[in-house]
């Protein structure tokens, strides 16, 4: 690896995202420094020629460290739970206006400052052909999606002092996501679960698709001061817990949650955050977006300026993710 070669920082680089583009950052030949907390678990990571930074958003002084000299950020590192709005500002909105500083005072003449937000951050679709798209006023209904778009605003608001680029990831599952694990894992168990008797739709992107968007924004000048949805396609939960089950194998027995059942899960998780000060998995805010019926948006804007084309189809994602978790015990 040539010391001539781009120096990229990636915040929150052990997580499920950041540590997929770093690998693929590496395999194009970025050199990376990989920005991570003194108690982040490196497992996917530690083996990598990398560099270290040990930073966190609320120091600005370590910040500073951790950007000085690199030529682009990737600022993957997000909160994604937390008992009170205040805390996901302060971390993701805040969070990220003290990151795009401490960049800009370290390397005013910085090459890009590439931004991973949230679908949440735009809201929800208003049914089966309304696909939202980057035109369109954010409205987002949770706490996070209300700080993604936050920290959208202040980005916004350097007025083009910094070359920022925005992707907007819709649902991202792949190899190493907990979150996605759960529907994986009630179909190996034979379980469909279903919630409500309407039909719901989301779109998804596989993470190997997403990275390879994120990295071409990285390289291209056309992506400067714009926002794009990494959006590979649209499902419905049924086929997706379908193309789950052929993928494990598995037959499985469809069991329908009522809507009205999650105001006593929120109300026993309220009870939870208060004994334990800590978030509920299933809270108030996660339950807000799962009401949604319609979670879909366009990725027509990154294929029509970038040339964006996913890879990978809906069987081979879930196949390649479901491999993965029998592969390292996860199922």
């Amino acid at each position: 690896m040539s010391e001539n070669e781009p120096l990229v920082l990636v915040t929150g680089a052990n997580g499920f995202i950041g540590s997929h583009l770093t690998e693929a950052l590496l395999a194009r030949g970025y050199r990376v420094r990989c920005m991570v907390r003194q108690t982040s678990d490196l497992k996917y990571i530690q083996h990598l020629p990398v560099e270290w930074a040990h930073a966190d958003l609320g120091d600005a002084e370590l910040l500073r460290a951790a950007c000085q000299d690199v030529d682009m950020v990737c600022h993957c590192a997000a909160l994604t739970r937390a008992i009170d709005q205040e805390t996901f500002l302060r971390i993701n909105a805040a969070g990220t206006e003290a990151l795009v500083r401490a960049a800009f005072e370290a390397n005013p003449n910085l090459q890009r400052f590439l931004y991973i937000s949230s679908q949440t951050a735009a809201g929800c679709a208003e049914g089966p052909d309304d696909f939202i798209d980057e035109s369109q006023t954010p409205k987002p209904l949770d706490w996070y999606g209300k700080s993604k778009w936050a920290a959208e605003q202040a980005l916004h608001s350097l007025n083009g002092q910094l070359p920022v680029t925005i992707v907007r990831p819709t649902a991202v599952f792949g190899p190493r996501d907990p979150d996605f694990f759960t529907y994986f894992d009630l179909v190996n168990r034979h379980l469909e679960l279903s919630l409500g008797r309407e039909e719901r739709w989301v779109s998804l992107i596989y993470v190997r698709d997403l990275v390879d968007l994120i990295v071409l924004c990285l390289e291209s000048e056309a992506a400067i001061g714009e926002t794009y949805f990494g959006s590979a396609w649209a499902t419905t939960y049924t086929e997706f817990a379908g193309t789950l089950a052929r993928a494990l194998d598995k037959r499985t027995i469809r069991v329908t949650l009522p809507l009205a059942a999650l105001t006593p899960i929120v109300l026993v998780a309220k009870v939870q955050e208060r004994l334990t000060g800590k978030p509920a998995l299933l809270n108030e805010q996660r339950v807000l977006n799962m009401r949604q019926p319609y979670l879909i948006c366009s990725g027509e804007k990154a294929r029509r300026k970038l040339g964006f084309v996913p890879k990978y189809d809906l069987e081979t994602s879930v196949e390649e993710t479901a491999a993965w978790y029998r592969e390292n015990d996860w199922l």
